[in-house]
């Protein structure tokens, strides 16, 4: 059997093959960019989207339409592991106190969106702690 490797923006390595979808779902958190930020130029929103571990709620894979790949590489660093289960104000506290730009808004209202989402499917299907 063939088996391929991937790697994610963030370095991080696994087996394709072996990753099964039922284990994991989907979540995408949206914000509208500002006006006066460069990726207003490509995008007029924002969108963070998350791979979350069903039985655990950790973050094991994130993409976002952030224009640079930087931005995009330390999102993806900034999420990656995170229990989207549990409260998550010291991930918008590190947008806060680390990125410094016009998009740090919309970064952090896109990650509040996936968590809120998040929140709610937990709670439709009665799986809050």
């Amino acid at each position: 059997m063939s088996v391929t490797a991937l790697v994610d923006r963030a370095g991080r390595q696994w087996q394709a093959d072996l990753v099964d979808p039922a284990d994991s779902m989907i979540v995408v958190g949206y914000a509208k960019v500002p006006a006066t930020s460069a990726s207003r130029s490509t995008h007029e929103y924002l969108s963070i989207t998350l791979r979350i571990e069903r039985d655990t709620g950790t973050v094991t894979e994130v993409d976002s339409t952030a224009v640079t790949a930087l931005v995009r590489a330390w999102v993806a660093e900034l999420l990656l592991g995170v229990d989207f289960g549990q409260d998550i104000s010291a991930v918008t506290a590190r947008i806060d106190s680390d990125y410094l730009g016009h998009g740090a808004g919309a970064i952090k209202q896109a990650v509040i969106d996936a968590w809120r989402r998040y929140a709610a499917y937990r709670a439709h299907h009665g799986l809050e702690d």
